[in-house]
């Protein structure tokens, strides 16, 4: 009688050989490797798409602030200088009815515009400048003005002048006046790995371009200056009687943590016509 009458015994039942166990253990082996490299490269593709997706966010939102104010420069204040631009932003515009002109008028102490909506820090009147000297260099076309002391009366608004018996130094054909503030720069500045895009404001007029001004809000960074040959950022053509002016923006930037990879952004912006 059986010592284990109620167990049933397959004497012919074996198990794993050690050749099947190394074939097993190598195919497991080369799956993990195939699955390691996949991921592997699933996750460099992930972080090469947030490389670029990086780059083009940076290189928008620069493009897009550098032409946003550009476009609404007073005409012929655009000057560059060592990869800096400066322009002066326009407050407000309007149509003047009452302004001394030299050899036209007797110099005064205020001028009327037709009124327009006044906001923000007015400090200067501009009437037809077409160079940068005639923004920049104290030649009547640009004067100070007192922009508390303003008076609206009816369909007119007249200011001030901060200075007495003042007279601007030709006509608009237009009878165009531009109100403005302080000017303004942006400069791409080489710091280190690549260059660095800067906005500067609040520095004063000068004869001379200051470049860079001091002070200055960092924008943006990694922008490549050099490219076979130096990369100009900002380029000028100024208007003409058949076209307004127009600056070429060619910004170039570098992705982070790559030594090779880079995306170039440029941009045309329209300025302001005929002033």
């Amino acid at each position: 009688m059986p010592l284990f009458p109620h167990r049933k015994f397959n004497y012919g039942q074996r198990g794993f050989t050690l050749v099947e166990l190394v074939t097993v253990i190598v195919l497991l082996s080369l799956t993990s490797i195939g699955l390691v490299k996949f991921i592997a490269g699933s996750a460099e593709a992930y972080r090469e798409v947030n490389r670029r997706n990086e780059i083009a966010q940076i290189g928008r939102f620069a493009i897009e602030r550098v032409s946003r104010e550009l476009r609404n420069a007073l005409p012929g204040s655009i000057r560059i200088r060592n990869d800096c631009i400066e322009f002066v932003p326009v407050q407000a515009a309007s149509i003047y009815s009452r302004l001394p002109i030299v050899g036209l008028n007797a110099p005064a102490d205020d001028f009327t515009a037709i009124n327009f909506s006044l906001s923000g820090s007015i400090t200067r009147a501009a009437v037809y400048p077409l160079t940068s000297a005639d923004v920049y260099s104290n030649n009547q076309h640009v004067l100070p003005i007192e922009f508390s002391s303003a008076t609206v009366s009816g369909g007119a608004v007249t200011f001030d002048f901060s200075l007495p018996a003042q007279q601007f130094a030709e006509a608009s054909p237009g009878q165009r006046i531009y109100f403005i503030d302080q000017p303004v720069s942006f400069c791409v500045l080489a710091s280190g790995v690549g260059a660095r895009l800067f906005r500067y404001d609040n520095y004063g007029y000068s004869d001379i371009q200051a470049s860079p001004p001091s002070g200055g809000e960092l924008l943006a960074e990694f922008i490549q200056l050099l490219d076979e040959d130096p990369v100009e950022p900002f380029i000028y053509f100024a208007g003409t009687l058949q076209r307004s002016g127009i600056v070429y923006l060619d910004f170039r930037f570098l992705a982070r943590g790559t030594n090779n990879e880079w995306v170039r952004f440029n941009h045309s912006v329209s300025l302001r016509g005929s002033p």
